[in-house]
């Protein structure tokens, strides 16, 4: 069994493994020049991105047409809102004042309203007058 190793792993019997030396972490001193680039505005006078400066200023102006169209459009939902409310209103107010007609203009209705006046309901029914008309 000691004839048996891992052969991936293992280095043959009599070699010692070498300590690697570790290189100097060079992101951290990357990634504070690029931040420290970032902060002070020196970024932006590199030519790459002077050449991207006409799509960066496009994209600008989607996203203010964006902004600008989603405010209009929250506008018009609430002026719509505001009129549906004011036709309801003015809806009920019609049906009301709809009642209200019919119920004055009753027969009935006339008739209680023309006794304090001295008027009273015909019983008769009316007839017709006609009257010929000679012809020459």
């Amino acid at each position: 069994m000691s004839n048996a190793r891992n052969t991936i792993n293992s280095l043959p019997e009599g070699e010692l493994s070498e300590p690697k030396p570790e290189k100097p972490k060079a992101k951290s001193k990357s990634s504070s020049g690029k931040v420290k680039s970032i902060l002070e505005g020196s970024f932006l006078v590199r030519e790459k991105v002077i050449r991207l400066l006409p799509f960066l200023i496009f994209l600008t102006g989607i996203g203010l047409l964006y902004i600008f169209n989603s405010n209009y459009a929250n506008r018009t939902i609430i002026s719509i809102s505001r009129t549906k409310k004011q036709i309801e209103e003015q809806r009920f107010e019609y049906i009301n004042t709809k009642a209200k007609l019919m119920q004055t203009t009753r027969q009935t209705e006339i008739a209680k309203r023309l006794l304090t006046s001295g008027l009273k309901e015909s019983k008769t029914p009316p007839r017709k007058i006609l009257i010929e008309v000679p012809t020459k």
